[in-house]
């Protein structure tokens, strides 16, 4: 009766030590928070926010004049350097972006000591869906 009962225990052990591999770290770029702000004619700010997780998926807020008008999840993936961003269960089109780094110079005089780099997501025509955050 022993031998059984120690028989299953270690195949249960061992089962359990093959099972429980560590999972991969993901190093993606476009993890973090990506924001969109702009200003209306008529006053009205309004945001765009993404918040991208390791587990390709992410939460999207819209505000505008700082209250939440819209949240959604979405799910992303990358295919070479091109991200797909999709939104499941609502009418929102996907956006394919790229990441882009920018030199934006703060000043005319000494402009390579006050360049900064700007990382956003640009659309395949060019426009800019965000800047991280």
């Amino acid at each position: 009766m022993k031998k059984p009962l120690l028989f299953f225990i270690a195949t249960v052990v061992c089962f359990t030590i093959y099972c429980c591999s560590e999972i991969p770290e993901n190093n993606d770029p476009i993890l973090g928070i990506w924001a969109k702000t702009t200003t209306s004619e008529s006053g009205v700010d309004s945001k765009q926010e993404w918040i991208f997780n390791d587990a390709y998926k992410g939460r999207y807020h819209s505000y505008t004049n700082d209250n939440v008008a819209f949240l959604t999840d979405f799910r992303w993936t990358i295919e070479g350097d091109t991200y797909t961003i999709t939104y499941p269960e609502t009418d929102m089109p996907s956006d394919q972006v790229k990441i882009k780094t920018t030199q934006i110079n703060n000043s005319t005089e000494k402009a390579s000591e006050n360049a900064s780099a700007t990382v956003i997501l640009e659309e395949t025509n060019g426009e800019t869906l965000a800047i991280r955050e």
